[in-house]
């Protein structure tokens, strides 16, 4: 599940110990705990050095083999003099300011959100009309959308904020958009790949807006003969979308598509594996993911990382398998720092995430700071029951 980063030509490998880890570095080789099971994979670029540490040190690791490129990370022969500026209370002010940050990156992502679906509606509705709407005009919601990534709060984060209510299509449209985006970028798409996987990502359910709001809001199960009516949602969008000239055929094909399922066992031509074009492959992983972590009809939503074991158990045969382990894999470190509630009622922040069980990761509790590893045995009746608020 890991891509191992390729050793630059000027580089060497040498030993760490924990206090020496610096951003940037590169875990030259596995991490294992005292049972051979791997902690770290070869390739990790470190990140956050301090929690890294907190976690190496809570299964008794005090060094790692790291890989260090030549003028950029010079290796210490004596333990760094301590810096005396990083006391606790410094920490405590530098921690109570990135939090400040979060909590108006959020309220301004929730906003921008409000003000944009408003204008995506505009323009959806203009296309069920068959009025005249312009790449332009879709473009620029879509780089509004973007703005997500420019600041410090990671957008799955940010789009579990706007996770409200199961009637609110344009929710559904804004969060697959960023999550294909972030997908796209995983699989290092091309500039022309991005620009069409983005655009047909936020038009992929365009079909909604003709079916009746009896049906998409409907509390209990569907019918077969309702179900059959609500699958047509996918060509009524690709026929809404076909009279539009800058939405090419890639476009038209992820947003016809994107219920196919690799098994064969989707609609609406249940065709299988490399058959289904590579955007519409995209697209169902973002789509699936989304509707796992928005509310259902009655108001209950999984966790992502309870989305992430359903993706796992459940989904292996009907997704790409390929571009689900490169999601999985990278998913999970977007919730670092995330701010839970344990089944328990105990709270506490995400501070890593194991390779191995992903859905189970190392928590900080509050306001103790002790570190609990949901994937040991002794835990095994607590998960993450919900994030907390930023």
């Amino acid at each position: 599940m890991t891509n191992p980063i390729k050793e630059p030509a000027e580089s060497y490998r040498t030993l760490q110990s924990l206090d020496e880890l610096k951003p940037g570095m590169v875990i030259a080789e596995d991490v294992l705990n005292k049972n051979g099971h791997v902690l770290i994979a070869a390739g990790f670029v470190v990140d956050n050095a301090a929690k890294l540490k907190q976690f190496l040190t809570l299964h008794k690791v005090d060094r790692v083999r790291i890989t260090v490129r030549k003028k950029q990370y010079p290796v210490q022969t004596k333990k760094p003099t301590p810096i005396t500026h990083q006391t606790p209370d410094y920490t405590a002010r530098e921690e109570a300011r990135l939090q400040k940050k979060r909590q108006i990156e959020t309220k301004e992502f929730q906003e921008r959100y409000q003000q944009h679906r408003e204008a995506i509606k505009t323009d959806f509705q203009r296309m069920v009309k068959g009025e005249d709407v312009t790449r332009e005009s879709l473009e620029k919601q879509v780089i509004e959308i973007l703005k997500s990534y420019d600041g410090i709060v990671n957008v799955f984060q940010l789009i579990e904020t706007i996770k409200k209510d199961h009637r609110d299509l344009y929710a559904h449209y804004y969060q697959v958009t960023i999550i294909s985006h972030s997908i796209g970028t995983w699989l290092e798409l091309n500039a022309q790949q991005m620009k069409d996987l983005t655009l047909s990502a936020l038009l992929h359910d365009l079909g909604k807006e003709q079916l009746s709001p009896e049906l998409i809001l409907k509390q209990t199960e569907l019918t077969n003969d309702e179900e059959l009516e609500y699958q047509k949602h996918v060509v009524i969008g690709y026929d809404l979308a076909k009279k539009y000239d800058f939405i090419n055929h890639s476009m038209l094909q992820a947003i016809l598509l994107h219920h196919e399922r690799m098994d064969g066992s989707g609609y609406p031509l249940g065709i299988k594996q490399e058959k289904i074009p590579l955007l519409a492959r995209i697209i169902a992983i973002a789509d699936v993911y989304n509707i796992l972590t928005s509310p259902d009809k009655n108001g209950n939503r999984k966790t992502p990382f309870e989305a992430v074991k359903v993706l796992e158990s459940e989904y292996m045969n009907q997704l790409d398998t390929r571009i689900l382990y490169i999601f999985l894999n990278r998913i999970g470190n977007c919730f670092i720092g995330q701010r839970i509630k344990l089944n328990d009622g105990r709270l506490g922040e995400v501070i890593f995430i194991p390779r191995i069980h992903i859905y189970r990761p190392i928590i900080k509790l509050k306001p103790t700071n002790q570190l609990l590893d949901l994937s040991h045995p002794d835990n095994r009746n607590l998960s993450i029951q919900s994030f907390a608020d930023a």
